[in-house]
């Protein structure tokens, strides 16, 4: 497979290329921001299995670059509508400064990429895996989606379900949003990505498996539980899942009762690392607080700033207008809303069923 890398900084374009491709999909810097109907055509006729962009393309002076990477995304996804089959993923790559300040702020370009890096931590070899192993699972997940929505049946052959456990997974909605898209290739990626991928809900991340077990998010042992889960059945293997490794909600809750007799939650992290480490045959380590500095607590979802595993009674509803029947509300730990972490995400706020509680924190009328 081959991608293509656009940015008006000749250095960069090549640059940036090298450090995204791998061995499944490389990524070719050929082309420069020219005239957007000719540039557009130009990249549609190589048929690229992805495109990456830069979000300014109108920082050099070239004579034909007085756009955004917003505009060129929306020609080439307008373009696209009536050939789903060739469709393909467009990720944003640019400065952290560019995606705070311009991107954050222009919200008629959010839809429009799949996915956004910063340029600056692609050297860190942690982040720049990470990108690779997403950017491939875009790329076979477009080709999955267009396949899958062919063929009809599209929410079990999405998320590889059969008809009888997608009748049990709680996904009320989904089905009717994916016959929305028009088979819309592009679209049916964005309600996966942002429906469930990317938030706790039947699909669970490390850091929500850690939540929902009780247990430290220690790499090694996250790693090691999460390869323990996937052998025995329990992982995600529909689109993109490759890129994104998750954890179907309702086969790990089935296992854990099973193992211990009683819903997860209602055990302490210290009760439930201890009895499942029983049933797996090696050792966890319990989460521990961030507020009480205790591993008896019923910990149950991951905090959404911190993503270390919290419990209900320290922690904190947030505002969420993009909530959905499957979803699972986010919250912020207090530990994270004492030390003003919220700062660092500028959409969050507290839910207004909360606010009492968040100032009784502030002026310490609730404390460690």
């Amino acid at each position: 497979m081959i991608g293509f890398f656009i940015d008006d900084n000749a250095e960069d374009r090549t640059r940036i290329a090298r450090l995204l491709e791998q061995k499944e999909l490389q990524i070719d810097g050929r082309f420069e921001p020219i005239e957007p109907i000719k540039l557009r055509d130009e990249i549609l006729a190589v048929r690229p299995d992805l495109v990456a962009l830069d979000f300014r393309l109108d920082d050099e002076d070239l004579p034909e670059n007085n756009y955004k990477g917003g505009a060129l995304a929306q020609i080439l996804r307008e373009a696209l509508l009536e050939t789903p089959d060739l469709d393909f993923p467009i990720v944003l790559v640019s400065t952290e400064e560019n995606i705070k300040q311009i991107y954050s702020i222009d919200k008629t370009s959010h839809d429009l990429f799949d996915q956004k890096y910063m340029k600056g931590q692609l050297s860190d070899r942690k982040y720049r895996t990470t990108c690779q192993r997403e950017l491939l699972g875009l790329a076979k997940g477009y080709k999955r989606i267009a396949a899958g929505l062919e063929a009809g049946n599209a929410a079990g052959n999405l998320l590889s379900l059969t008809e009888d456990e997608l009748e049990i997974v709680p996904l009320h909605g989904f089905a009717t949003d994916l016959r929305n898209a028009n088979s819309v290739t592009h679209v049916a990626a964005r309600i996966l990505l942002r429906q469930l991928i990317e938030r706790a809900g039947p699909l669970l991340s490390s850091e929500d498996v850690a939540a929902r077990l009780g247990i430290a998010t220690e790499p090694g042992q996250i790693a090691r539980i999460m390869s323990y889960l996937f052998e025995s059945g329990f992982g995600y293997e529909g689109v993109f899942g490759d890129g994104w490794p998750r954890i179907w909600r309702h086969r790990l809750e089935a296992w854990a009762k099973e193992q211990l007799k009683v819903p997860l939650t209602s055990l302490s992290g210290a009760e439930r690392a201890n009895q499942l480490a029983k049933a797996i045959g090696f050792e966890l380590q319990p989460a521990v607080s961030k507020w009480t500095n205790s591993s008896d607590e019923l910990f149950a979802f991951a905090c959404t700033t911190c993503r270390e595993p919290t419990e209900r009674r320290n922690s904190l509803s947030l505002y969420d207008k993009y909530l959905l029947p499957y979803s699972e509300k986010k919250r912020i730990c207090f530990d994270c809303f004492i030390r003003g972490e919220m700062e660092r995400f500028p959409h969050l706020s507290i839910d207004e069923g909360d606010i009492e509680v968040a100032n009784d924190i502030r002026e310490g009328r609730i404390t460690r």
